[in-house]
């Protein structure tokens, strides 16, 4: 824990839902999260490595509010010629419902400089796929305590939780996730 402040501890919903009972409602979910006395058991029972208690380093709030918005970043910059290919009206709607508006935007601003890489499957598909991927691949690097914190907001089972062995994104996840922090940065000032 922090400092035993009523602040609530910062799990995703659906880990704790598996940890204890998938019928838990947001609001019950909530409320637990915000109490000082379940916290400990809560911490122990979604434990993805290091320590939830353990501090995340300071200067990732970029990447700890919004993980999954991250990852969909990353695996737009990973797709951006073939984002940029996408002309059509709806196929536009479609592809920014699914990965967001700000994803799709930071694949367009990236294009230029984004390697050809081979479409599998549906472009939103390979966007969130790859983009956990590079998530994973770069949080492997960072402070176990880092990686616990992210995986801890996002869903039980995410790709970001698993190994990669996908080359290029294990080559180009560093400066992907470079790009995403300073976008973050700059929409921050």
């Amino acid at each position: 824990m922090q400092d035993g402040s009523s602040a609530a501890l910062a799990v995703h919903p659906d880990r704790v839902r598996a940890a204890y009972d998938p019928r838990l409602s947001d609001a019950t979910v909530s409320r637990l999260l915000s109490c000082r006395r379940s916290r400990d058991r809560i911490e122990s029972a979604v434990s993805v490595g290091a320590s939830a208690a353990e501090a995340p380093p300071d200067g990732y709030a970029w990447l700890l509010d919004d993980p999954a918005g991250a990852a969909r970043r990353a695996g737009a910059g990973l797709h951006a010629r073939a984002l940029r290919n996408v002309l059509s009206g709806p196929q536009v709607a479609a592809l920014i419902q699914a990965i967001g508006r700000e994803a799709h935007a930071f694949g367009l601003r990236h294009a230029a400089e984004a390697a050809p890489r081979a479409l599998d499957g549906e472009l939103a598909e390979a966007i969130l796929r790859d983009g956990f991927a590079c998530l994973a691949v770069w949080l492997a690097t960072q402070p176990a305590a880092l990686r616990a914190a992210v995986l801890l907001r996002l869903p039980p089972g995410t790709p970001a939780e698993a190994e990669t062995a996908d080359a290029e994104i294990s080559r180009r996840a560093d400066a992907l996730m470079a790009r995403v922090r300073d976008t973050a940065s700059a929409n921050d000032v």
